[in-house]
């Protein structure tokens, strides 16, 4: 591996100096002038030039030790909200060791949020390994602010920062093998049980997943990782789609469709994040991670359109076009992760699925798909505070006969022609257990344009969401 992860930088320390330049984030002004850190000239010239959440530094201080102030109104409006705020703040402040302060009006929410915010906007994927490393915020001037929200603060950053990563890596460098030897490294100190299935036996155990993979050089692949605590404890069992890269295999796509498609694996890498940040933060769950990892390549062994394949669990499938690979290998890792005899209280997957799901929403909000009303009902309101949004779609029942062949197979694609993302989401409700409850998340899993704390390429689309949604279900 050339590039190392989580080698990423957060701006935080816990350096307190008296040589600490000082950040004030309040609601108001009048605070300030009140404890007199700021005249009400300074509060003029503020409000006159200065609008919500810019940086105003005194100006009769010297520049070795500094005192800036910002005004922040919290909000969870994607790129309005708190997060982009703060984001926004880190990138405009001088390269200085910041104490900070917030106005008491302030709840704990706001002041995660702002530190969520304040990492972000660190993140740099770079092969040029020269980072700025002198801008930092002191974590001990957060006096009254609770030591484990700190930490769940930098957990998720840490989940957030690997699964940008993951994406970002280019394929000759995240390769089927390559891949398994990052998630094991990933998981080798969390008390987990690491299971990889692979070699002679695996067309017979996953016969979908190897029908993807098979062209590759890079033999396919599933990683099973659990983490077990309690028997009573919920069980969660998390997904991913690890296609490395995706040429679309015979029905090969157009140079413009296969430039971005090392983040074929973009659900998986959401995936892997979330189960490292469920144990870093002692989630009050049993948990198991699964990821069937492929590269979608042409040669001579590629599966053909109209192939019939028998899946994990029996059932003949019909391919359609071999560039609907996803659902394939999601199809057995669905099957294998119901064979346990212990009940499955929820079943996430997270992929980079369907072209349909972008035009339907765009490439910053994923479609959400669940079996489970009140499920999803406590995601979407989630999405809505956490900066992430999500988007639900039907499972629109009437749209499962464009699945059904006259020849008994099941299709992999259907034959409609539209509504692609609520086909892809029935084929993979097929493979789904009456009363497990499941929600299928399909994600774009990048950036096209970059912001402050979202710069341009590989994002953990839905991550913040379903870790929050999962604390406010199980934790």
């Amino acid at each position: 591996m050339l590039y190392s992860l989580n080698n990423n930088f957060y701006g935080f320390s816990n350096n307190s100096s008296k040589k600490n330049s000082t950040l004030y984030v309040v609601d108001n002004l009048d605070e300030l002038v009140k404890k007199k850190i700021i005249s009400k000239k300074d509060k003029q010239y503020f409000y006159e030039n200065h609008k919500i959440g810019e940086v105003f530094t005194k100006p009769e201080l010297d520049n070795d030790l500094l005192l800036s102030i910002t005004i922040l109104k919290p909000s969870s409006t994607h790129r309005k909200s708190t997060i982009d705020t703060s984001s926004k703040i880190a990138k405009n402040l001088k390269n200085k060791n910041w104490d900070i302060y917030f106005s008491s009006n302030f709840l704990n929410i706001d002041i995660y949020n702002f530190l969520i915010g304040w990492g972000l906007s660190f993140y740099n994927f770079s092969f040029n390994k020269k980072k700025d490393k002198n801008k930092f915020l002191n974590l001990n001037s957060l006096k009254t602010f609770p030591s484990k929200l700190i930490q769940n603060c930098q957990t998720e950053l840490d989940g957030i920062f690997l699964a940008r990563d993951l994406i970002n890596l280019p394929a000759n460098l995240l390769n089927p093998s390559e891949y398994e030897k990052i998630i094991k490294r990933e998981f080798k100190k969390k008390n987990t049980k690491i299971t990889i299935f692979k070699g002679k036996n695996f067309k017979s155990q996953f016969p979908l997943i190897y029908a993807v993979g098979r062209s590759s050089e890079y033999q396919p692949r599933l990683i099973e990782i659990e983490w077990k605590q309690k028997k009573n404890k919920p069980y969660i069992i998390i997904i991913g789609k690890g296609v490395t890269f995706d040429t679309g295999g015979l029905d090969i796509k157009p140079s413009s469709g296969m430039l971005l498609m090392k983040k074929d694996m973009g659900g998986s890498a959401i995936a892997t994040a979330l189960a490292k940040t469920l144990i870093a933060q002692d989630f009050k769950v049993n948990l198991k991670l699964i990821i069937p990892i492929v590269e979608n390549a042409i040669s001579e062994k590629s599966m053909r359109p109209m192939d019939i394949i028998y899946s994990r669990n029996k059932t003949p499938i019909e391919i359609g076009n071999t560039d609907a690979e996803g659902r394939l290998i999601l199809a057995d890792a669905i099957t294998f992760a119901q064979e346990e005899k212990t009940k499955v209280d929820l079943i996430i997957d997270f992929a980079t699925l369907t072209g349909a799901a972008r035009v339907a929403l765009g490439t910053e909000m994923p479609a959400l798909f669940s079996n489970n009303k009140n499920l999803a009902q406590t995601i979407i309101e989630k999405s809505n505070i956490t900066n992430d949004p999500l988007w639900e779609l039907p499972l629109f029942s009437s749209y499962e006969r464009h699945l059904h062949n006259d020849n008994g197979t099941l299709s992999s694609t259907g034959f409609s022609g539209t509504g692609g993302a609520i086909t892809a989401a029935l084929f993979l409700q097929r493979f789904i257990n009456n009363n497990t409850n499941w929600v299928h998340i399909d994600l774009m899993g990048w950036n096209v344009t970059g912001r402050p704390g979202y710069p341009k390429g590989g994002e953990a689309s839905s991550f913040r969401t379903i870790l929050h949604s999962l604390d406010k279900l199980y934790n």
